[in-house]
């Protein structure tokens, strides 16, 4: 059994808590907050009909425990407990080691026993995920895009939020996201900040945010990117100063700049001449689904001839900054102005 999206594999826990468990769950997941808000969230769900549920966690960490501790520990369930969940994470460092206790686990599980798994990574092709996948359930966390990201991680905020008693809306998530970014355990550090500092108020607001949170440079140049073709001068403004803040070579700054601007509108050159979705994708084969749509949203919303204006006026900033000897940060904002507000 296999589960892709969080809500589905909690679904199931709920639904087979405490009766019906599997004797085995793995988590996967490249983010290691992600991962250990899914496993802290399963272990409650499985215990939480148990009086102790402190005393009824056991957890192993590689390489002070071996897996053979970990069976150990499977083995060792006393009937005093009502129930036990055994934690191990890096299971990845198993793969090639002796499987069988394991396995005599998976086919003879003990009652009121939960083995719960944890690793960044294992590979479907091997033998330990086949035989998880076999006897129990893997809830294997899908890396987000960029844009998949910042929509999650303000849904995220506003659900975390209201459990604190505290209503955000979603212009204030939002602000949240771009001024501190998207690493999940650092928006969770600086909202326990937003809250203690709002007190008693009930609402949070995008000046507790500008106020409190420190702001974040490490934007990537695609989000730049996505910020010109919205028309977004803030955004642009204070990513491309965050990058260059950073230590991002102008020059650099702008052959990066000039290449995404360059597949846009060769995109938007092929619609204009009345191609399809599937012509771009067969001059663009890398470009695929969620990906694809989002560059044709960005062919269409910008148009044909002003792709060719802001080329113009990214070749115009190059030969400035290379022979003028003009500060760049002016540069930098006199051509954000004419990608954004300019170039009609």
């Amino acid at each position: 059994m296999k589960y892709n999206q969080l809500r589905a594999f909690e679904k199931h826990l709920q639904e087979a808590a405490p009766q019906h468990l599997l004797p085995v769950y793995l988590i996967l997941g490249k983010e290691d907050f992600a991962r250990k808000e899914a496993l802290d969230g399963a272990i409650k769900m499985i215990l939480e009909e148990a009086k102790n549920p402190k005393l009824c966690c056991k957890v192993f960490n590689p390489p002070q425990n071996s897996l053979q501790d970990v069976i150990a520990e499977l083995e060792a369930f006393s009937f005093f407990e009502e129930r036990k969940v055994v934690v191990a994470h890096q299971i990845e460092k198993w793969v090639k080691g002796d499987l069988s206790g394991l396995e005599l686990f998976f086919s003879r599980p003990v009652k009121g026993v939960t083995l719960l798994l944890s690793s960044a990574a294992l590979a479907a092709n091997t033998n330990l995920y086949k035989k998880i996948e076999k006897a129990g359930a893997i809830l294997d966390l899908p890396e987000e895009k960029a844009w998949e990201k910042e929509k999650s991680m303000q849904a995220w905020l506003i659900q975390q939020a209201a459990r604190s008693g505290k209503k955000m809306d979603g212009m204030t998530a939002q602000t949240f996201v771009k001024q501190v970014g998207t690493d999940q355990a650092t928006l969770g550090q600086e909202l326990e900040k937003v809250i203690c500092f709002i007190d008693q108020r009930e609402a949070i607001t995008p000046k507790d945010v500008a106020l409190v949170c420190p702001i974040n440079h490490s934007e990537t140049i695609w989000q730049l990117g996505e910020a010109l073709f919205k028309r977004d001068a803030g955004g642009a403004l204070r990513i491309s100063k965050g990058l260059l803040a950073d230590g991002s070579p102008f020059l650099g700054l702008l052959r990066q700049i000039r290449s995404q601007f360059q597949t846009e509108y060769q995109i938007s050159c092929i619609l204009a001449e009345g191609g399809s979705p599937a012509d771009v994708a067969q001059s663009y084969p890398y470009m695929k689904g969620a990906i694809l749509e989002k560059h044709l949203h960005n062919a269409r919303g910008y148009g044909k001839d002003k792709f060719r204006e802001a080329l113009l006026a990214i070749d115009a900033t190059e030969l400035m900054a290379k022979n003028s000897g003009a500060d760049e940060d002016l540069l930098n904002e006199h051509l954000i102005y004419k990608l954004t507000l300019s170039v009609s």
